[in-house]
């Protein structure tokens, strides 16, 4: 597939989506964007950029992943440390991987107690991702019920991606190749991920997903020789979960399909 037919292929899939689909992507040979710029309930794929401002403090200075951080508040939803017993306190580098691989809730909120909403938004502001925000803790009803929403876009959302890139001088090479490492390690892969070949090790995704009633995104890099895609596709209005999840499964699909140059069917 190549660029034009990949183009063409992501267009018929939102238009023809029950859901609402926002799709933002850069590639090498050029961008994709439908409804990039809007403002979607951005569920668990905030986690990434918050990942990334704590990592930017380490590169300062001021943060030590090490930290040991006392678990009080744990809150239920996605991950496991709300539901294991005895776990008192982690570090702040498993939380973060933590938060990432398996959408914990309880290791994210720490990620944010320790490196703060005032950092956060910091960086958001320096990779100039306008249209998102990330004001509240997750699973936090109390801010909910007071307006305190978890928004982005498409186009933001790509925007953190692409502090991951090798000309990016946002986060050191360290931190580029910890978060890259630990997107790569995710569990939950049903999405944008859901068809990369099993023993393909040339093709490298690394993704984070998003989930809320009626809610499904998720973001990811593809990689393989000198090809790459980063990508963010975001949807909404959904009657039923799964089809969104089959939405994006399938632009994952088209994605694969160019990075690896498949000349076959793209309906196959």
């Amino acid at each position: 597939m190549n660029y034009n037919q990949l183009t063409e292929e992501l267009n018929r899939i939102a238009d023809e989506s029950a859901g609402d689909v926002s799709i933002y992507a850069t590639t090498h040979e050029g961008e994709i964007a439908i409804r990039e710029n809007e403002v979607k309930h951005s569920a668990s794929i905030l986690k990434v950029p918050a990942a990334m401002a704590c990592l930017a403090a380490v590169d300062r200075g001021e943060i030590d992943l090490d930290m040991l951080l006392k678990i009080d508040e744990p809150v239920g939803g996605s991950g496991v440390l709300a539901y294991m017993s005895g776990m008192e306190q982690m570090t702040l580098r498993n939380a973060l991987t933590l938060s990432i691989i398996v959408s914990d809730n309880t290791a994210a909120n720490l990620v944010i107690e320790h490196v703060g909403f005032e950092r956060i938004q910091a960086f958001f502001n320096q990779v100039g991702a306008t249209h998102s925000q990330l004001t509240r803790k997750f699973m936090d009803y109390d801010a909910l019920a007071r307006g305190l929403e978890n928004v982005a876009t498409a186009k933001d959302m790509v925007r953190f991606l692409a502090c991951l890139d090798p000309s990016s001088e946002i986060l050191s090479l360290t931190s580029k190749q910890q978060l890259k490492t630990i997107m790569r390690d995710q569990q939950l892969i049903d999405k944008l991920p859901a068809f990369q070949p099993i023993f393909d090790e040339t093709l490298i995704i690394g993704n984070k997903t998003g989930t809320l009633p009626g809610v499904e995104h998720d973001i990811a890099y593809f990689e393989t020789g000198e090809k790459y895609v980063n990508i963010a596709v975001l949807t909404t209005d959904w009657e039923y979960n799964h089809e969104g999840q089959q939405t994006i499964a399938q632009i994952g699909k088209a994605v694969i399909q160019y990075v690896q140059g498949n000349l076959n069917s793209i309906h196959s």
